[in-house]
């Protein structure tokens, strides 16, 4: 987890946006050698940065979840007592997948632990159920795991521990909280918590639970992975856009340099010649007196360094938007065990592989659920989303309006892929739009040119 912990960390710094970068300073952006300590702080102070990572992250998470998650095959009581509230936090299914899939993007991989919550003056499951009780999601990113084992049980490579710290808020006297490092230990059919003491002291051992089910021990540590890059090894991964980090990273540099050369450009340097004594220079309004011999004039930067740099950004920036589409590219891939007999050998992007193993772990984690509520076949779930490479999706209208204008489309249609490329709000409907159209008078703007010709022959007959 060590090499991984280190990439999150640069991803972590790249998320928090400018404040994150200028906090960690000499980590990202180099001090030179005959730069002294104000000029450094002056020069980070001054840098800003290009949200490039944030926002590829963000667009594809938004490809990937432009339709809500399709939950019609999933068992009734899951849908109406369990997805509205899949995390006892008020996010139903769609908000908390889409921070599970985001973090998994990020960074490689995240995590969701499949909990219950326990009543202690419960005795039996019927009387937690009574009390309230029922599963909960949490979410745990990959910088709060801190170890994992395995091992292979009748033949299957089992997660036999998991471990992750959590940092809990207590009180502290009447008015004031404190935070408290936490590392719960989930084994099967076992679970450890232990708190830090006082003054960041040695963890104590708080509960020790036994996990049951119909009183039964369970059989398995119900912590359900998501990787979207692996490495190869279980539950390691590496992040999918690590190469954009790094010329995001490159880019804050870059950026830095030029405005640090913008500024020393943008202010001129006042020069002497013909003076060999340390004769005072006295400028005043209008005049300017000079030692005998001595010449006065400004130096000022050429300027061409200043655009050399600015096409460079320029290249940085082109080089980022390709590395960030990349996952749009559609190559053959090897699909999910689920998938692979009815789509082998199919062209799909990385995007679509990785929303296609989210799927499966959801299906997962709702197969925990169903196991802690009793039921059986809790069903599937199914991501359709817009994930179909279209790099220019505004450009690519003006075909959709040609189609409705030809009859091959309808007007609806074309109305609906306007909204899928955000060129309408998500908030106007087709029917009030076209209620609106007809009280204005007006026509819905899809009509064809053969529509329109045979109007103005109906007006000239």
């Amino acid at each position: 987890m060590q090499a991984l912990n280190h990439k999150t960390k640069i991803i972590d710094d790249l998320l928090g946006g400018t404040y994150s970068m200028r906090k960690a300073g000499r980590e990202h952006l180099f001090q030179m050698p005959l730069e002294d300590e104000k000029a450094y702080k002056n020069r980070l102070n001054r840098s800003t940065l290009y949200p490039a990572l944030s926002e590829t992250l963000s667009q594809m998470c938004g490809r990937v979840f432009f339709d809500p998650i399709n939950t019609v095959d999933v068992d009734e009581k899951i849908q109406q007592e369990f997805l509205p509230d899949v995390d006892l936090l008020g996010n139903n299914l769609d908000v908390f997948a889409s921070q599970w899939f985001y973090a998994a993007l990020a960074y490689g991989v995240s995590f969701v632990l499949v909990d219950y919550s326990h009543i202690q003056q419960a005795i039996t499951l019927a009387d937690e159920k009574a009390l309230g009780a029922r599963p909960y999601l949490i979410h745990i990113k990959p910088q709060a795991v801190l170890g994992i084992k395995y091992e292979r049980i009748n033949g299957q490579t089992r997660l036999t521990q998991f471990r992750y710290k959590e940092f809990i808020i207590l009180d502290d006297g009447e008015f004031a909280t404190k935070q408290v490092e936490q590392i719960n230990v989930y084994e099967i059919g076992r679970v450890r918590k232990f708190r830090q003491g006082v003054d960041g002291g040695e963890h104590l051992l708080i509960e020790d639970i036994a996990m049951k089910i119909n009183g039964k021990p369970l059989d398995f540590v119900p912590v359900i992975p998501f990787v979207t890059k692996n490495t190869g090894h279980h539950y390691f991964a590496e992040p999918p856009l690590m190469e954009l980090a790094y010329l995001n990273i490159k880019h804050w540099q870059s950026q830095s340099d030029q405005d640090n050369i913008l500024n020393t450009a943008r202010v001129p340097l006042l020069a002497r010649t013909g003076v060999s004594d340390d004769s005072a220079v006295k400028i005043g309004g209008s005049i300017i007196d000079l030692p005998k011999d001595g010449n006065l004039f400004y130096v000022e930067h050429s300027g061409a360094s200043i655009q050399a740099g600015q096409e460079s950004l320029k290249e940085l920036e082109s080089q980022m938007r390709v590395a960030g589409a990349k996952l749009l590219d559609k190559t053959v891939l090897a699909m999910t065990d689920s998938q692979a007999k009815d789509e082998q050998s199919k062209e799909i992007s990385l995007l679509r592989l990785y929303a296609n193993r989210f799927e499966d772990a959801l299906d997962l984690t709702l197969e925990y659920v169903g196991k802690w509520l009793g039921i059986e076949n809790v069903g599937k779930v199914e991501i359709s989303g817009n994930i179909d490479s279209d790099y220019d999706p505004n450009a690519s209208m003006d075909t959709v309006i040609k189609l409705n204008a030809a009859g091959i489309v309808s007007k609806q249609t074309a109305f609906n892929e306007s909204k899928r490329r955000g060129l309408i709000s998500d908030n106007v409907e087709w029917e009030d739009e076209q209620a609106r159209l007809d009280g204005d008078g007006i026509d819905d703007g899809f009509s064809s040119n053969e529509n329109s010709t045979n109007s103005e022959e109906d007006e000239n007959a």
